[in-house]
């Protein structure tokens, strides 16, 4: 395919070796469409920069979408790991709310539930604070899980400025201070 301005020259060319009268004419419409075709190119370069906005709005509203999934998972998987006496049913909430009121009756000082608690957090998909900070003092690094929600975070942050591959070279210490520092801005 040609490039419409060249075609746009050649034909403006050819007018202008046309009578006078005539190319004038010929001329004024020409430049009319060139005008045209400025207004269009802008037009679509705005449209295009909309669908971006529009596919980061998305972007950054399914991670926000999978945050709340991921905390209410991790919450039913510790009070299951804490509480594992009460049976599970069809209703993840209900076998939550029974649970927690296990652990009010009981007082909740089994510390064997209560391990079981920590390390149920420690493995979520979703890092949460203590994931975080053990991961920025070098103590642990992320599940496979964790580090690739904690680049999907990471691209959200840094409004796409930088590619998944950008952000891994960064170091999971680095992740994990940058969504810490974010979670800290929301409290």
């Amino acid at each position: 395919m040609s490039d419409p301005r060249a075609q746009l020259d050649a034909l403006r060319e050819a007018i202008v070796a046309a009578s006078p009268a005539q190319a004038a004419r010929m001329l004024m419409l020409l430049d009319a469409l060139d005008k045209d075709m400025t207004t269009l190119a802008a037009q679509r370069d705005r449209l295009r920069q909309d669908v971006e906005d529009a596919e980061h709005a998305r972007d950054a509203a399914n991670l926000a979408r999978m945050k709340v999934m991921g905390q209410l998972n991790t919450l039913q998987k510790i009070l299951a790991a804490a509480v594992p006496d009460v049976p599970s049913g069809k209703d993840p909430q209900s076998d939550a709310q029974r649970r927690v009121e296990w652990l009010l009756k009981s007082g909740g000082t089994d510390p064997a539930a209560a391990q079981a608690a920590k390390s149920a957090e420690m493995e979520a998909p979703m890092p949460g604070r203590a994931v975080l900070e053990a991961v920025i003092a070098g103590e642990r690094k992320f599940t496979k899980a964790q580090l690739e929600f904690s680049i999907a975070e990471a691209m959200v942050l840094t409004g796409w400025q930088m590619t998944p591959l950008e952000l891994t070279q960064k170091g999971e210490p680095w992740l994990a201070d940058l969504i810490l520092q974010n979670q800290a801005d929301l409290a």
